[in-house]
């Protein structure tokens, strides 16, 4: 019987993680919540330059520093333990999988953080295509190619006994990453911000004569720019002098005021930056700001999912910079075809933007949205975290 939850996180882990992890429903069903952080070994990059914020100093966080010690640390997790995997199997994984293989722990992959972009690895059977498409090989891009989740059982790596999704693409886009097995149960389940939705649902706002900007993480606190493989296409000089014009043009068409929506990873030193033009950055509120606004902008963040769930206009930009890269121009333009529109590029002046047309909600596309990236159609209309308690109770994992 499983008594305790152990999460797996190969990014650095704050303290929003634990709501987005739902540690409180978890421990109110009984279960003991651990945190596991190999972030120092598997991102080594993002733990030197990324700024962090509320870091847990709790007695349930345990982050590692050496390989030997988290490998140690796995296979001494005992029996009546099950583990939540919030990452992918990659080369800088690998051990980390391999250990927990080993062990015999059972485990689910998280694999419900996927928009209209794909977001996660697909063709993982057409291995030959993926060798091709380099024209000089190296051992680097070898280790990336022995390393595919489809080679996995050759390195006696276990699928996972379950899987966590959210939409009906979930499975589509994520089931090669998360190497789902025949025997690997489906729980469907929701994205994290439809699960804040879930909470605030019966929460009304009066909306408000103002306009919702998403902020990413970054230029100015980057982040996810550490990852492996990521090549940042955008720069603090041009990026927020290009956004500011646009927001000013917004405000003296519309007479609306543009708030910013702080990231959960930002750490702006005033509640009215410089860089966004003394504008209101307010951290933490982002759905009641969304319910109070008349519409909401953004690049291809995951929590247009509140602004989908609002029914609320969407406005996708992009910049110069990122039209410089083709995969990143492409996504943006997939994200915004899924929603109806168009991306707005804000260095592409003078604008000629018709607000009626823009401004248009299209209803029939938003629940298409919903039902394939968010939630699926007939999934329980409960938290996620609950959604994995029930399974969890009612199932017989085999620890050890």
């Amino acid at each position: 019987m499983v008594k305790k939850i152990v999460f797996f996180c190969f990014g650095p882990v704050i303290k929003y993680h634990y709501k987005r992890f739902g540690v409180g429903v978890l421990k109110q069903n009984g279960f003991e919540v651990w945190f596991y952080d190999f972030s120092p070994i598997v991102s080594p990059s993002i733990c030197k330059g990324a700024v962090y914020i509320d870091k847990p100093t709790s007695e349930d966080y345990f982050q590692f520093f050496e390989e030997k010690k988290a490998i140690q640390a796995i296979h001494e997790l005992g029996d009546e333990c099950f583990v939540v995997v919030t990452g992918h199997y990659q080369t800088e994984t690998f051990k980390i999988f391999r250990a927990l293989s080993r062990a015999n722990i059972p485990y689910a992959v998280w694999s419900v953080s996927v928009n209209a972009t794909g977001m996660g690895e697909q063709g993982e059977s057409s291995l030959w295509k993926f060798f091709f498409k380099f024209r000089s090989f190296n051992l680097k891009k070898l280790k990336r190619l022995l390393y595919k989740p489809a080679l996995a059982p050759v390195f006696g790596i276990r699928t996972p006994d379950a899987c966590m999704l959210s939409g009906e693409k979930s499975l589509e886009f994520n089931g090669p990453v998360a190497r789902i097995g025949e025997k690997t149960e489906l729980i469907w389940a929701h994205t994290p911000d439809y699960d804040t939705y879930l909470t605030d649902l019966h929460k009304k706002e009066a909306e408000e004569n103002i306009a919702l900007w998403i902020e990413p993480s970054g230029p100015m606190f980057p982040w996810d720019e550490f990852l492996p493989h990521m090549n940042p296409v955008w720069t603090v000089e041009q990026y927020y002098p290009s956004l500011c014009r646009f927001f000013d043009y917004v405000e003296k068409e519309l007479g609306l005021k543009v708030i910013i929506a702080a990231h959960p990873k930002s750490n702006h030193a005033d509640d009215r930056p410089e860089y966004f033009g003394k504008r209101q950055a307010i951290p933490n509120q982002i759905l009641p700001l969304i319910k109070k606004s008349k519409f909401v902008m953004s690049h291809n963040s995951t929590a247009l999912s509140f602004a989908v769930l609002e029914k609320k206009p969407i406005l996708c930009l992009t910049t110069a910079e990122f039209e410089t890269d083709i995969a990143v121009s492409r996504a943006f333009k997939v994200v915004a075809s899924s929603l109806g529109t168009t991306p707005i590029n804000v260095d592409a002046t003078p604008y000629s933007i018709d607000w009626k047309k823009k401004l248009l909600v299209n209803e029939d596309l938003y629940l298409s949205y919903q039902q394939q990236y968010l939630k699926k159609a007939d999934s329980e209309k409960l938290n996620s975290w609950q959604i994995l308690a029930n399974h969890l109770k009612q199932s017989s994992y085999q620890c050890k």
